[in-house]
């Protein structure tokens, strides 16, 4: 799990720099329909999602293992 969140972080790294916009404010903007939907942009906001995901698994699997 961690080196899928590494990955996804690399990745938004990668548009973060090429778009010169930090991903929560992308994607606070993309949420508000400001940006359309260039296939990167649906690309970017799905990786943010993903590592979403990713730490709320982790926080779960952390806990799970302190019970």
């Amino acid at each position: 799990m961690l080196d899928l969140k590494a990955r996804l972080v690399s990745q938004l790294r990668e548009f973060e720099k090429q778009y010169r916009l930090i991903s929560k404010e992308f994607y606070a903007r993309y949420e508000k329909g400001e940006l359309g939907d260039d296939m990167d942009f649906v690309e970017w906001a799905a990786t943010v999602e993903m590592v979403a995901n990713a730490d709320r698994r982790l926080t779960l699997l952390n806990l799970e293992s302190i019970s």
